[in-house]
């Protein structure tokens, strides 16, 4: 029984003295929460809250915040696509730029090389343009001279061709229809125009009465033939018309050609071209060579005329351009000397 006894208590103290230990742990336990909230307390301040006020108006400030830049990224990605757009028309445009640059580079390109054949121009060509020119202003200056004399002895026609070559006298008041000489006031226009003529062609012409100067005549162009043409109306046959045509023709030569030998004149015949020739001649044409139709009185009398027509020198090579007065001579020469070969 005393063992007994003695096992229970043992047993009892043994329980006691758990249950103590439990105890002191969780008293323990507490106390050192006890110290972490005392030390949590202690970092407290009230100055790191925020009141809900000032926190509702903060998250909604942000909230605008991001919507605002969520708009300005739309914005500033849409204005990145305008500028792209922008930029890709620029680089067409400056394509095109480009494109027309090489085109007007290619334009004046050619236009360099036509100024360059311009300035290269064959001397032949620029020496028949020349002499082009400077027969039409000799026509020009012989039709002024006499228009007035025209006018005041009421000739009717006087005009110049249509390829700019000859001076024409036309019209009722030249020839009557079947008449080959020329008389009063038309035998008077001829020998005024002879004069007027006699004043023009020592500068174009050589021989003893030629006067080619680098002044009156700085393209050094010649006078090959002046010929003095008669022509005819339909009314006749074809043969008398050329008789018809050359008395007329003679007519206007004798009138323009005075005969040297009854009086001190020098003679118009000795104005030469370069083989040494008479640059004045006759040619008679009929009615071959009408310039208006023969069904009408008015264009009967307008092929009833005289025409005096210049043919220039055309050099035959580069080398018999006349480049100074002088070179005339050896050019003369020259020519001669071809026309004596067979």
């Amino acid at each position: 029984m005393m063992r007994l006894g003695v096992r229970r208590r043992r047993e009892e103290e043994e329980a006691e003295t758990a249950f103590v230990s439990m105890t002191d742990m969780t008293v323990s336990f507490l106390f050192i929460v006890m110290i972490l909230l005392a030390f949590f307390a202690s970092q407290y301040n009230e100055k790191d809250v925020v009141p809900r006020p000032i926190h509702e108006t903060v998250v909604q400030e942000r909230d605008e915040a991001k919507k605002e830049i969520e708009r300005l990224m739309l914005s500033i990605a849409k204005l990145q696509a305008q500028i792209e757009a922008l930029e890709q028309q620029v680089a067409a445009r400056d394509a095109e730029i480009a494109k027309r640059d090489a085109k007007i580079a290619d334009l004046e390109r050619q236009l360099a090389e036509a100024l360059e054949k311009l300035r290269q121009r064959d001397p032949l060509e620029a020496y028949n343009a020349q002499s082009v020119r400077a027969r039409h202003d000799m026509i020009e200056r012989l039709a002024a001279a006499v228009q007035e004399d025209i006018i005041r002895e009421k000739i009717e026609g006087l005009a110049v061709s249509a390829q700019g070559d000859a001076l024409r006298f036309q019209g009722s008041g030249l020839f009557a229809s079947g008449q080959g000489g020329l008389s009063g006031n038309s035998l008077r226009i001829i020998r005024l125009l002879g004069e007027h003529l006699e004043g023009q062609l020592p500068c174009f012409t050589v021989g003893s009465r030629g006067a080619i100067s680098e002044t009156c005549n700085p393209g050094l162009v010649l006078i090959e033939t002046v010929q003095i043409e008669g022509h005819t109306d339909a009314d006749s046959s074809q043969i008398s018309n050329i008789d018809l045509s050359m008395r007329r023709a003679m007519s206007a030569f004798t009138a323009i050609v005075p005969d040297a030998s009854r009086n001190d004149a020098p003679s118009m015949l000795a104005f030469q071209n370069l083989l040494g020739q008479p640059v004045l001649a006759v040619a008679g044409y009929g009615e071959m060579r009408p310039i208006a139709g023969n069904d009408s009185p008015e264009g009967k009398a307008a092929n009833r005329r005289i025409d005096l027509r210049f043919i220039m020198y055309v050099p035959p090579g580069k080398d018999l351009i006349p480049r100074t007065v002088r070179d005339i001579s050896r050019i003369s020469a020259e020519l001669q000397r071809r026309r004596g070969q067979p």
